[in-house]
């Protein structure tokens, strides 16, 4: 059994909205640097192959002083649009719904599509044998989560509770947090939980099976 939550994942790339208005129409002297936001390969610190070659195109592009922010991952990356103190990140699908529940201050660039036509995904709350009629059953039940900094597994499904005025605190009791999203799926299997948090690719006209 599936419940679905409304928010999914369905665009790339966003920018705080900075310069929108005839008000801002010197946004480059009122930002100084344009500080663009960046996640880094597992394992590889703040190292970003060909930074230096895309700070000169960025710089050349835009005609003003360009940094780029390396984030261990795109928790924090969210974390550091929502603070304001980058102006444009690069996301996965999953992390820029993730960042628009976040902070409604952002806007998207790109609505990337998949080859089956998929614009992103749909978080939603497998369960076993029926237990979870609807959310407001979980808090008496055991759902296994993701760890904390998976977008799919636990940044989207949080998002999207909270949007549904279904808040819910990282260590809630209810919620038994694993390794991976695979451990997560072992424990529902093997009846150690009653639900998981998982997704489905949702197509521009809804969710695909």
């Amino acid at each position: 059994m599936r419940v679905a939550l409304k928010t999914y994942a369905a665009l790339l790339l966003a920018q705080v909205g900075l310069w929108s208005s005839p008000a801002h129409a010197d946004w480059r002297d009122d930002i100084g640097t344009f500080r663009i936001g960046i996640v880094a390969e597992p394992g590889a610190g703040n190292s970003v192959p060909g930074l230096a070659v895309l700070t000169d195109a960025y710089t050349k592009a835009l005609g003003m002083k360009v940094e780029f922010v390396v984030a261990r991952n795109y928790a924090a990356l969210i974390e550091a649009q929502a603070d304001a103190r980058i102006e444009y990140a690069i996301y996965s699908a999953t992390a820029y719904a993730t960042a628009s529940q976040r902070c409604l201050c952002i806007e998207p660039l790109v609505a990337p599509v998949d080859s089956d036509g998929a614009i992103g995904i749909r978080s939603v709350l497998l369960t076993r044998d029926g237990k979870l009629l609807d959310l407001a059953a979980m808090d008496s039940h055991r759902i296994a989560m993701a760890p904390s900094d998976s977008v799919g597994g636990s940044l989207l499904p949080l998002a999207a509770l909270a949007a549904e005025c279904r808040k819910i605190a990282e260590d809630a009791p209810f919620l038994a947090r694993t390794d991976s999203a695979a451990a997560a799926e072992t424990m529902l299997v093997d009846g150690k939980a009653d639900g998981l948090f998982g997704w489905v690719t949702a197509a521009a006209d809804g969710p695909r099976e």
